[in-house]
């Protein structure tokens, strides 16, 4: 799960309760159906947004100052970030966010106005995921409407302009628009919400996130925590694999994924964190 939304949830006991409230069994194969008792089991996550949703994450407002080179990595971490949706890429022109891509690229490394963009993209993530809170979980007796659980599947959900996904315990924003958040949250100087929209995102493609979270602990000398996010950083890319060598205890494991980052190089930024690296870990030509 998601940090950024696991801090949205409410305590264990009201977890155990919506739990129990959203529990569903259908003999049905449809696959709407098959999708609404899957969303309907995993709605714990929704129920929590939902009593969260007056409380959007909001960043205060930061020193207009530009982050500056990390500690380890002699550049702004923000720069290492990788999956970075392109220019073209069909994820900016989704209707809730693409006001907020728009923020994005016009904030540049100024920390006040991506504070801004920041919250162009959550403020409709919230308001899209307090509606499933809505719908998937209704309160008190009442049964989860299968008709109106339908089209918000198919809405937000199912369809080629999906904002959503299911992750391994709830929904969760598709990659592109976590990955923008997260760089929002980071050009602010917003750690904690930058890892709570990137530390618990599942899946394969989400793994370029979960290194970033990875360097943003070591960054704030949180290796223990970075430390845990190892089994999960995947093994392609760049950033997994300098993650990889800092936290390394074996010599030869470290050298090794060190050499690995090396040939996924493909900024100058990669470059002068990697050279940081090998001056600081005494890793030799």
């Amino acid at each position: 799960m998601s940090g950024y939304y696991a801090a949205m949830l409410g305590d264990g006991k009201r977890r155990a309760a919506a739990r129990g409230a959203c529990a569903v069994h259908t003999a049905s194969s449809s696959r709407w159906l098959w999708w609404l008792a899957l969303a309907v089991v995993q709605c714990t996550l929704v129920a929590g947004v939902a009593r969260a949703a007056d409380a959007t994450p909001v960043l205060d407002a930061p020193d207009a100052v530009t982050p500056g080179p990390g500690s380890l990595t002699n550049v702004s971490v923000c720069a290492l970030l990788e999956g970075v949706p392109a220019a073209a890429d069909p994820a900016r022109k989704l209707k809730p966010f693409a006001a907020a891509f728009t923020a994005l690229d016009r904030a540049g490394r100024d920390p006040r106005r991506a504070k801004a963009a920041y919250d162009a993209f959550a403020r409709p993530l919230a308001r899209i995921l307090a509606e499933a809170a809505k719908v998937f979980h209704p309160g008190g007796d009442r049964e989860v409407d299968p008709r109106r659980a339908q089209r918000y599947l198919a809405r937000y959900v199912l369809g080629r302009d999906a904002v959503l996904r299911m992750g391994d315990e709830g929904f969760e924003p598709r990659p592109e628009i976590a990955t923008a958040m997260t760089l929002a949250a980071c050009r602010a100087r917003a750690v904690d919400e930058a890892l709570g929209a990137s530390r618990g995102m599942s899946g394969g493609d989400n793994a370029p996130l979960r290194a970033f979270a990875a360097l943003l602990l070591l960054d704030e000398g949180r290796a223990d925590e970075a430390r845990e996010l190892l089994p999960d950083l995947g093994e392609e890319g760049f950033l997994a694999n300098w993650v990889r060598a800092e936290l390394a205890t074996d010599p030869e494991a470290r050298l090794a994924s060190h050499r690995l980052a090396g040939k996924h190089l493909v900024t100058p930024d990669q470059e002068t964190a990697l050279k940081a690296q090998k001056a600081r870990l005494g890793l030799g030509r």
